[in-house]
């Protein structure tokens, strides 16, 4: 039986050295069976949708076109919210610069994209955080994509409000990162005036 011998320090960010700063960059985790679930159901939606579409243009529904009315709105929310998820595990990623500025956290989804810029002074206690653990059908992650910036394996206090990065990261990964970036910027982790 051969077993192979995992390499400890291999993570899923890329940290770049860029002209405003430490580049963090985490892609979105590629879950396959999920993609392939989300593909198949994402074509049989297209075809229920565009079948009782096309049942309300020609309007041999009769009465029973307020029912499909109501169902199209459900069904093209479920649609919509399907696609971000798959986009999300096919194409997301996550993008943190750090300066002494302070740090600008971006979600990106191809052409789509979310930017929170944070300033320094009112960064305090940079930390990391358990996540709990995705099953299959139970990721969180693509949600808190569209949600905002209060999710993810590193923490920050901001003012009165906690936010988040790091949304793909292992607690390891997200522990060497913490030290790397306290290094760097001390600032990040002082302590929290009240």
């Amino acid at each position: 039986m051969n077993s192979e011998i995992l390499d400890p320090y291999t993570g899923r960010s890329a940290i770049n050295e860029t002209p405003n700063g430490l580049s963090l960059e985490v892609p979105a985790r590629k879950k396959p069976l999920q993609l392939i679930f989300l593909g198949v159901w994402l074509c049989m939606w297209a075809l229920g949708w565009f079948s009782a579409f096309g049942t309300l243009l020609t309007g041999a529904a009769g009465f029973a076109g307020f029912f499909i009315l109501f169902w199209l709105v459900a069904w093209t929310v479920g649609g919509l919210w399907a696609i971000g998820i798959f986009g999300w595990m096919a194409i997301g990623r996550e993008i943190i610069t750090f300066n002494t500025q302070g740090i600008n956290i971006a979600r990106k989804l191809g052409p789509f994209s979310r930017h929170w810029n944070c300033g320094a002074a009112h960064i305090s206690e940079l930390r990391t955080t358990e996540q709990p653990a995705s099953s299959m059908f139970s990721n969180q992650m693509p949600l808190t994509f569209m949600s905002g910036a209060t999710h993810g394996t590193l923490k920050f206090d901001y003012g009165n409000r906690t936010l988040g990065f790091g949304l793909e990261l292992e607690t390891g990964e997200a522990k060497e990162i913490l030290k790397l970036l306290l290094t760097r910027y001390p600032h990040l982790n002082k302590a929290k005036t009240s």
